[in-house]
Formats: C-alpha cells, structure tokens, sequence
C-alpha cells in the first residue's frame, strides 16, 4: 500500500455537509470558483482547507484575498513590540529589499515608478513585522516570504497581517536568534528519506551531500526558486492551511517523484547538489506534490520524525507548539503570541530579545550561506556556458559549498 493509500485510509474522507455544498440544488456540481466563494461566506474552514489542498486551488487573486485572512485567522493577536523602534536587522533588509525580484507582470516591466513603489512598501511590511515582534530575527529570504502576501493583497496593512500570522505559527524557527531548529528540520528531511526512499537518502549519504539544495525552499516556500507566481500562490494555498514542516514534506514528495533522474546523476557532490537547487523549476505538476506530502505527514507526523531519527526539536520549536496554540486563535478575543508559548528554565520566556545585539551577525552569516549556495550554482553554469572543462566548472561549485558548508558550522559554533 503506498503513503498515498495509507493516508486516505487514516485521514477518512470529507464529511456528508461537505459534499453536499459540492452541488447546487439542481444537483449538478457547483463550478469551484462558487464553491469557494460558498465557503468564504459560510466560513467554512473545513471546505477551504479541502479546496486549499486538491485541485488548482483558490484559483484567483480575488478569492484568495477573501479566503486567505480566514485561514490565516487575521486579528487573533495583538503586537508586542514599539513601532517606533528600529530593529537591529532593518540594515540588511534594506540591503535586500532593492534587489528583490517582483512577480512578473506588464505593470512591472514597463512602470519603473510601480516597481518603485511595490520595493517601499514591502520595505514597509517587513519593517512592520519586526518592529511588532522585535524578537523575531529577519533571515533573507523573508522579503520573498512576504512579497506573495503583499503581491496577494495589493496592500501593506493585509500583507503585514499575513506576514504576522507566518511569521509567528509557520516560520518562526527561522526567525530565532540562531537557525539550528531549521537545520533540524533539514535533517528530518533525510529522516523521511531514509524511508520513502532509501535510494536518494544512500546517494546523498555517501556524497556527503548537506541539505542545503533545500534550504531556500523552506525559507520561502519556494518563492525564490520558482518563476510562476501563479505556481507560488497555488503552492500558499496550500501551505498556510498545514502545519510548519510541511513544506518540508513537499520538498521530500518532489525529491520521491524525481527519483529516477536524481539516482541518474553523475556521482559528484557539486553536480547533485546543482542538479538539485534547481528542481523546483522542472517540476510541471505541482498537484501531485501537494497530494503526496499531504499524506506523507499523515504517516509520518513530525513527531514521529523527530523519534525515528533521534533529532528534537526543542519544545519552543514551531513544529512542536502549532497545533495547541492555533488552535486557540480567536479574532474576537486578541491574544498575546507570548502567552501562548512555554517557558524555558529560570521562568524566562525563550522569545525574549535579550540578545538582539547578536542578530544582524546571525542574520548576515545566513544570509551569505544563501548567497554562496546561489553563487555556486551560478559558477558553475557560467563554467559550462564558457565552455570550460566540467572538472573546471564542478571544482568552482563545490569550493561555493564548502565554504557554506564552513559558514553553517561557525554558525553553529556560535550558538
């Protein structure tokens, strides 16, 4: 029996009121852009998550302007932070936020004041988020984050609204003074792997290959890799309905799903590690990912990920508090985030910003981690373009990686 047959099995089938909003009175089947405009009036989470989850989607900017503040329970918290107070981390998103690439669109191509305009408000939205939680610690890649909001959107306040609600219950872990609970979470890829396919799991092994292919796509949930923003909105839908790691789980569907090309690989650490930054791209069918890691979690919920590869993450982690405190959410009753989180010894709260001094070194060591992981593709796609031997081309890739690979470990050292 497959994991996809197995989740089915676990995760029972959409209940009868359910299926029943599916068709009109007639009895024909509702068209789904009528069946999501439904269950946005009717709130029905139950059915949105379901059209989040299967099919193409919410389909359309309009309705996920309507559908997503549902699913994101807008207004449930209150900010914890002074506006007014810069956060130590502003210099590299102002550092970032120039050189971010928008979504491709005639307005952008052609208005240079419309691009202008879209890089200060998404300056704007980020300041906003930090600045209300000044323990959060900005990583680069959350400009991409939170551009698909602001894109969504159109405007600061709901993309701040947006990017709160991420930041808090989905991203958080990295956002903390220190990446090593991401880290974690690229190790429990490999757990997974180990299992659905231990073939790519034996491959990596023995090349030593870290996880680091991966690492832009849990940032951004596959913002910077992708092209297609139309793909990016479809692949939110779906991500900001689940539980943090899934898109941990979407990045081992994919890896299953190309399993044949990757075991064809030639055995070099830089030309893997290449070969696979640059999946997402080659991906045609992003439905049947989004299926295949729905009930991957299903029979392998992080829990049991974190037990089978004696990898725990600590009880602050993301992965561990969402499912107790989102679901206390209410936008009738405004909570704190802080109140909802476990304390650590000493009574101290672990979101304290006691030490925000140390951020922007963190930050930055991050920072240039993706900007060398980057660089190491491109040197050696520009090796090949010039035509240079491909010893020549791998030799440049995999000193890109090294040094990374040294950069992650004084990170580490630190912490």
């Amino acid at each position: 029996m497959s994991l996809r047959q197995s989740g089915r099995m676990q995760s029972g089938t959409p209940s009868a009121a359910t299926a029943a909003q599916t068709h009109s009175s007639n009895g024909k089947r509702l068209p789904r852009s009528k069946r999501i405009s439904q269950a946005i009036a009717n709130r029905d989470l139950t059915t949105l998550k379901l059209l989040a989850r299967t099919g193409s989607g919410f389909q359309s900017i309009r309705l996920r302007r309507r559908a997503w503040p549902l699913l994101l329970n807008f207004r449930s918290l209150t900010d914890s932070g002074n506006r007014a107070a810069a956060h130590p981390d502003e210099g590299q998103v102002a550092l970032d936020i120039p050189r971010t690439c928008l979504p491709k669109s005639v307005e952008y191509r052609s208005d240079a004041e419309a691009t202008k305009r879209r890089q200060t408000q998404l300056g704007n939205v980020v300041q906003s988020v930090l600045r209300s939680y000044p323990w959060l610690s900005y990583y680069q890649g959350f400009h991409e984050l939170t551009l698909t909001f602001l894109s969504v959107f159109g405007s600061e306040r709901p993309a701040v609204e947006a990017a709160k609600m991420v930041s808090l219950f989905l991203v958080r872990d990295a956002m903390s003074s220190d990446l090593e609970n991401v880290l974690q979470q690229l190790r429990l890829l490999y757990v997974i792997l180990q299992v659905i396919s231990p073939e790519i799991h034996d491959l990596l092994t023995e090349l030593e290959v870290p996880a680091f292919f991966a690492i832009s796509w849990v940032l951004t949930w596959f913002a910077h890799d992708l092209d297609d923003f139309g793909v990016i909105c479809r692949i939110y839908d779906f991500l900001i309905t689940m539980p943090p790691m899934q898109v941990v789980y979407m990045a081992a569907a994919m890896l299953k799903r190309n399993e044949a090309s990757i075991l064809g690989y030639e055995r070099d650490f830089a030309i893997v590690h290449t070969e696979l930054s640059k999946l997402p791209g080659r991906i045609s069918n992003w439905d049947e990912i989004i299926d295949d890691s729905y009930y991957m979690q299903i029979d392998y919920p992080p829990t049991k990920l974190q037990h089978m590869g004696k990898c725990h993450l600590p009880k602050t982690s993301a992965i561990n508090t969402y499912e107790a405190t989102w679901k206390r959410l209410d936008p009738a009753q405004p909570l704190k985030i802080e109140t909802l989180l476990p304390t650590v010894k000493g009574g101290r709260h672990p979101l304290d910003s006691a030490s925000t001094t140390e951020l922007p070194t963190k930050s930055n060591r991050m920072a240039g981690v993706i900007d060398l992981t980057d660089t190491a593709q491109k040197a050696r796609n520009l090796a090949l373009q010039h035509k240079w031997p491909l010893m020549v081309a791998t030799v440049a890739s995999a000193t890109m990686l090294m040094y990374a690979l040294l950069l992650m470990q004084q990170l580490q050292l630190h912490t």
